[in-house]
């Protein structure tokens, strides 16, 4: 690798031809379009909020008695605000984004782990899966963009880790899919990956085996402790691959103990770092 950054890079198209690439740190791709874009997108999100909180779903407690299924309802209301949000940062060119095997995100009953690079992989991924839960920073039930959409929606909050375990396992007995990213927290770019062991204890107490989600991002956006503006110079690439884990997991046979929690975690860790990087 050359030691200098100023030179103009050779990057390969799909047909194999080499082509020369902008030089490094150059802003690109309508740059300033895309921060514009940005801008717009996230004040939308916060408007799209409040139209949920005082306009949708006020009129659910009355069209719905049923508890269960006004959540049902709430929750197809997110999901199609968030599908809603991420089409919309993509046809105005923030970023692409490619998902490989989203249909297994359509099951119904998963639990769904996922690395945390981009603030926004949360949208992404409950855009695409139905009648989904979450576990959330309890700071948003008093949020008031999120508060109504978390409180109706019947997310789970993460100020007792475990009462998030009981409420996570009985929301999977119920058929529901339940989201969580293992570290906490976004990812920290250049630091090793800090799991926690919530994940595992969820897999372990409800019997289900992980369906695990890899999202890369290239360049990264909308990191850990950097402002939404700051966005990189070229378009972004979101990757999202699916898979059920099925050999980097067994199940069978385990009990929820500490040390069959640490076992999965490791486990979790190690995929995630591999995939992460390939």
């Amino acid at each position: 690798m050359p030691d200098l950054v100023d030179s103009t890079v050779a990057a390969s198209t799909a047909d194999g031809i080499t082509v020369a690439a902008a030089p490094a740190g150059k802003r690109r791709d309508r740059y300033w379009l895309r921060l514009l874009a940005t801008a717009t997108a996230f004040s939308l999100f916060g408007v799209g909020g409040l139209v949920l909180r005082f306009v949708l779903f006020p009129p659910l407690k009355f069209l719905y008695r049923d508890p269960a299924l006004r959540q049902r309802k709430a929750r197809d209301m997110v999901q199609g605000a968030f599908k809603t949000f991420i089409g919309f940062m993509h046809i105005t060119g923030i970023y692409t984004y490619r998902m490989h095997g989203e249909e297994k995100l359509r099951e119904p009953g998963q639990l769904v782990l996922a690395n945390h690079p981009s603030l926004i992989d949360v949208v992404f991924l409950i855009s695409r899966i139905p009648n989904a839960n979450c576990i959330v920073k309890a700071s948003l039930f008093r949020n008031p963009f999120m508060r109504g959409a978390v409180t109706t929606a019947g997310y789970i909050p993460n100020d007792d880790p475990e009462k998030i375990i009981a409420m996570a396992a009985a929301s999977l007995a119920r058929g529901e899919s339940v989201v969580l990213f293992p570290e906490g927290t976004r990812t920290v770019p250049g630091k090793e990956l800090r799991l926690q062991r919530g994940a595992a204890y969820m897999a372990l107490r409800a019997g289900v085996r992980p369906t695990l989600v890899t999202i890369r991002c290239n360049p990264p956006m909308l990191m850990k402790n950097v402002p939404w503006y700051s966005i990189p110079d070229s378009r972004p690439h979101f990757e999202f691959v699916i898979s059920n884990g099925e050999q980097l997991i067994p199940l069978e046979d385990m009990q929820e103990t500490p040390l069959a929690a640490r076992k999965i975690t490791n486990q979790l860790k190690v995929y995630f770092t591999e995939e992460r990087a390939a």
